[in-house]
């Protein structure tokens, strides 16, 4: 979602270009940037913006800005007006001595903007950020000195919702930065200082990072980091890691390399998690231990999206191999009133750890007494962060918008866990722990067996374009299922249903008719039989069935297009499923000339509500 990058030091508006550019993953649809060319912010303010991507920017920019030493920039991601130049970040003051640019959402936009019209000024654009501009160069104007700290602190009280917000001003010497329910890491070494959205750009940049907290309010400058008296100075911490480009080789996009690195970032999410003999798993960064967990009330797993579909696979783990009770939630739904008590443990759910959904969610768990931990894919996040204890997926940076690796690795850890505390026979345990330390080898044949047949299923869906996929599963596969519908509706931009396959007779089965596509999951699992029962349904009417399952018997010959899956422990079928899941979605994508990397609307990092 929107991303914010600033910089002073030398060549500043090529270090946001760069910035922006690393931040293009989080999704975005306009962009921009502005600039001063002197030390000590005097002269006027440089800005350019543009619907599209960075690259357009750039071209658009045509080296105006080179030589520049205060620089702001932007990626849009529309909340409030349309995708326009005009509603693009930055956004300046009718003089342009003033331009902002913003995260997030301010609630009360509307009273203010009623308020800025009343104090004479003309909003131009439809975003709830310009308000903010206006009530700054307002404040300056009526105060006799020239407190810009203090201007800027007034205009921020003012506000309510969340936000991350720069501000450069012409005379200022520097950026005023502030930040309240949305992210803004700051960077610095020898020769500069910088403030992001997140630290992803900041590897092999930046030497240190400080992490802003809800409610600081600074002046960054060439010297250093600001606070006022009542605001604590940042604490910065050494950076470690490394950039990883964004580089698909030789395969055509992002999100087929991130499918086939499957096999190595399960690899990174077992390792060191299972004792040496098999016998048993472990996550070491849960602040509670297995056994004070056994003793608890209920689990509570809160996630949105592909995340809440891990989760409700993670949860029939937990209620398979333990008497917990556990539960997957929405995080925008989360009723944590209802179910969060000092003696539940709630984990929160999230690749990128800055989905405000499920951010939220995790405040009111804490709010209502809950222990609260998580399991997140980026290191340092604000809910890995504001949690404290939990587990990474290690799956290595994900950059295609629709996730894939990063739905495996989620899915590998929450199995982890649920054998941790789990009370099935140590026999039991042995067999799923045995396959499961085969699953990367297993996922790494999976993946070089499949042929063109997965590409002529995507043609044929692209056919049926007027039919609506139907996603079928039971039990497990039902999560599996949705997830598939979800990652094909992203990509493809053709509605998709996902139904438990018990459910299609109580409604659903109305949709289906001769040629309608069926997508049905049947590994050989404890539910195969009433499985088959499902698919004979929809057979009889007429469907055509495109059929996962490493079963050889019966259900098999049902199938009009056949997709084998290895066999193995049963309770790993998720894994094997949702590989061909993810490749016929891929394949309908570029069948239909989506970007399938950066779908349209969509956004990797989700920071508003």
């Amino acid at each position: 979602m929107c991303g914010i990058f600033g910089c002073i030091g030398n060549e500043a508006a090529n270090e946001v270009l760069e910035g922006l550019r690393k931040l293009e993953y989080r999704g975005y649809d306009s962009a921009g940037l502005a600039a001063i060319f002197n030390d000590e912010g005097l002269g006027p303010i440089e800005t350019e913006k543009t619907t599209g991507f960075v690259s357009e920017l750039m071209s658009k920019a045509n080296g105006r800005f080179q030589g520049a030493k205060i620089s702001i920039g932007h990626t849009r991601w529309a909340t409030h007006g349309g995708v326009t130049d005009t509603n693009a970040h930055p956004h300046s003051s009718e003089d342009g001595k003033i331009t902002v640019v913003h995260n997030g959402i301010i609630e009360n936009s509307v009273r203010l903007s009623e308020r800025v019209s009343n104090l004479g000024y003309t909003l131009s654009s439809e975003t709830d950020t310009e308000v903010i501009v206006h009530l700054l160069d307002h404040e300056l104007k009526v105060q006799s000195s020239k407190d810009h700290f203090g201007a800027f602190k007034r205009v921020i009280s003012q506000l309510e919702g969340s936000w991350a917000i720069a501000v450069m001003i012409s005379g200022l010497s520097g950026i005023l930065v502030s930040r309240n329910g949305a992210p803004m890491v700051i960077g610095r070494s020898l020769k500069k200082i910088s403030v992001s959205s997140d630290v992803q750009p900041f590897y092999g940049a930046c030497s240190e990072v400080a992490y802003m907290r809800d409610g600081d309010v600074f002046l960054l400058t060439k010297d250093g980091v600001h606070p006022s008296k009542e605001i604590e100075a940042p604490l910065f911490e050494p950076l470690e890691g490394i950039y990883d480009e964004q580089d698909p080789g030789n395969f055509g996009h992002m999100m087929l390399k991130e499918i086939h690195d499957q096999p190595t970032s399960l690899s990174n999410a077992l390792s060191g998690r299972i004792s040496a003999d098999g016998s048993n798993t472990e996550l070491r960064g849960f602040s509670l231990q297995p056994n004070q967990i056994k003793k608890l009330e209920r689990i509570n797993l809160v996630a949105c999206g592909t995340a809440y579909f891990a989760a409700e696979t993670i949860v029939s783990y937990i209620r398979k191999y333990s008497n917990m009770r556990s539960e997957a939630y929405l995080a925008s739904e989360f009723p944590a009133r209802s179910v969060c008590s000092k003696n539940t443990l709630t984990i929160a759910i999230s690749q990128s750890g800055e989905t405000k959904d499920t951010l939220d969610a995790i405040f009111e768990a804490k709010k209502f007494g809950s222990h609260i931990s998580s399991i997140c894919n980026v290191i340092g996040s604000t809910i890995s962060r504001f949690t404290g204890n939990g587990a990474y997926l290690h799956a290595g940076a994900e950059y295609a918008v629709a996730s894939t690796k990063a739905f495996t690795n989620m899915v590998a850890v929450g199995i982890i866990f649920a054998l941790s505390i789990s009370e099935i026979p140590q026999s039991e345990k042995n067999s799923i722990i045995r396959d499961l330390r085969k699953l990367p080898n297993v996922i790494s044949r999976e993946l070089l067996n499949y042929d063109n047949s997965l590409v002529q299923t995507a043609k044929m869906l692209d056919e049926k374009i007027s039919e609506p996929p139907i996603f079928i599963g039971r039990g497990i596969s039902a999560s599996v299922a949705s997830e598939g519908a979800l990652k094909m509706m992203e990509i493809s931009y053709i509605p998709c249903l996902a139904i438990p396959g018990g459910e299609l007779k109580h409604g659903p089965i109305a949709l289906i008719s001769d040629g309608s596509p069926v997508i049905a999951i049947a590994p050989s699992d404890d539910s195969l039989n009433l499985m088959e029962s499902s698919i004979r349904e929809c057979k009889s009417r007429g469907a055509k069935i495109i059929l996962i399952t490493d079963n050889e018997g019966p259900v098999s010959e049902l199938a009009d297009i056949l997709i084998p899956i290895p066999s193995l422990h049963p309770d790993l079928f998720p894994f094997t499923c949702v590989i061909p899941l993810q490749l016929i979605a891929y394949h309908l994508g570029v069948e239909r000339g989506v970007n399938v990397d950066r779908p349209r609307n969509l956004a990797k990092s989700v920071t508003v509500v």
